[in-house]
C-alpha cells in the first residue's frame, strides 16, 4: 500500500508539472501579424541586387532565395536571409555538387554573397524584431522562393541591407 501511494504521488506531481509548462510554453508564445502572410503574389518585386541599391526608409517589394548562410534563419527571432538566385547559385541546382548545406552556397564568393544578400525581419510597433522563431511558419524553408514587401530598415548599410517585412509570400 505503501509503495501504491508513493506512485500516485509521484505522477500526480508528474502530471502537474507537466501541464505547467504546456501553461508556461503558451504564454512565451509570440504571435506574429495575421496578415503577415499573403495567399497572393506581391506584384512589382525586384531582384536583391537591385533592392540593394535603396535607403533606409524605403518601401520595397522584392524577391530571393533564402539562402546566403549555413543558418539562414535565425533562431528564436523572425528573422531570415535572401539571396539574388541570378547571382548566387544554390548547391542543390549545381550536378553532382556533394553539399549536405545547399542554402549555405559556399561554392560562391564571399564578396559575392554578401553583395547578393540582404535580412529580412518582422518587427512589432516599436521596432523590435518578434521574438520568435519564423522557419516554417506561412510556408517557410530553406531555399523558399519568396516576395517580400516592406521598408528599408533604419540600421541598413551600404554593406548589410535590412527589410523591415510587412508582407510575405511564399513562392508554390
Amino acid at each position: 500500500m505503501k509503495y501504491l501511494l508513493i506512485i500516485c504521488a509521484s505522477l500526480l506531481l508528474w502530471g502537474c508539472s507537466d501541464k505547467t509548462e504546456k501553461v508556461e510554453e503558451v504564454k512565451n508564445e509570440i504571435s506574429l501579424p495575421s496578415n503577415l502572410f499573403s495567399v497572393n503574389n506581391i506584384e512589382g518585386a525586384v531582384p536583391v541586387l537591385e533592392a540593394r541599391k535603396l535607403k533606409a526608409g524605403d518601401q520595397v517589394k522584392v524577391t530571393g532565395k533564402i539562402m546566403g548562410n549555413r543558418l539562414p534563419f535565425i533562431e528564436s527571432r523572425a528573422a531570415f536571409i535572401i539571396g539574388d538566385p541570378a547571382k548566387l547559385i544554390s548547391c542543390d541546382l549545381k550536378p553532382d555538387d556533394p553539399c549536405e548545406e545547399p542554402w549555405d552556397v559556399c561554392c560562391e564568393e564571399n564578396d559575392d554573397i554578401a553583395a547578393a544578400t540582404l535580412n529580412v525581419q518582422v518587427v512589432d510597433s516599436n521596432g523590435k524584431v518578434f521574438k520568435t522563431g519564423i522557419e516554417g511558419k506561412g510556408g517557410l524553408k530553406k531555399l523558399s522562393i519568396v516576395v517580400i514587401e516592406g521598408v528599408v530598415a533604419k540600421n541598413t548599410t551600404e554593406k548589410a541591407m535590412t527589410i523591415n517585412a510587412e508582407k510575405i509570400y511564399v513562392k508554390k
